[in-house]
């Protein structure tokens, strides 16, 4: 019987193999042996499934971050973030505006950076604007970041993901 460590240095061997080759042949039997591990944990495990599906969504998007990650850099922002997911998408419909924009951000990502620009700049913000204008500016401030020109920020970086 093959050892959990034998199994991961076989693996590990063989997609160090497919991933030189550049032999699209190989990447197509990576691809259809995934589909069958995925369909698998769909039907057996969806909420494993779920979450490897959001992690694969990372290739569409220039700033992504996944539920789980958004969820655990929101709860530890210090001053605590101002918007709870809920909040925040409620605020985003009541001034139409697009939660998400492909290539540059999904909406985990749009949703952290607002609280970050909130959690670190509140009160200067606050000096500046009122209440009813301060959401907009943060959004602004938020899409400039992930939309920057030159690629600088990157949300999984800056978090150290």
């Amino acid at each position: 019987m093959t050892t959990a460590e034998e199994m991961r240095q076989k693996f590990q061997a063989l997609y160090n193999m497919m991933a030189a080759s550049q032999n699209v042949a190989f990447m197509h039997a990576f691809g259809k042996v995934h589909k069958e591990m995925i369909e698998w944990f769909i039907q057996n495990k969806p909420d494993l499934a779920q979450e490897w599906i959001d992690k694969l969504e990372t290739i569409k998007w220039h700033n992504y971050l996944t539920p789980k990650e958004a969820e655990k850099i929101v709860d530890n922002m210090q001053p605590s973030a101002p918007w709870s997911r809920e909040q925040w998408k409620q605020a985003m419909m009541m001034h139409q505006y697009p939660t998400e924009e492909e290539p540059y951000y999904n909406s985990c990502a749009l949703w952290v950076t607002m609280n970050m620009k909130m959690s670190d700049s509140s009160n200067t913000l606050k000096k500046y604007v009122d209440d009813n204008t301060l959401f907009e500016l943060v959004h602004a401030l938020a899409i400039d970041s992930l939309k920057d020109k030159d690629g600088v920020f990157n949300i999984r970086k800056y978090f150290g993901l």
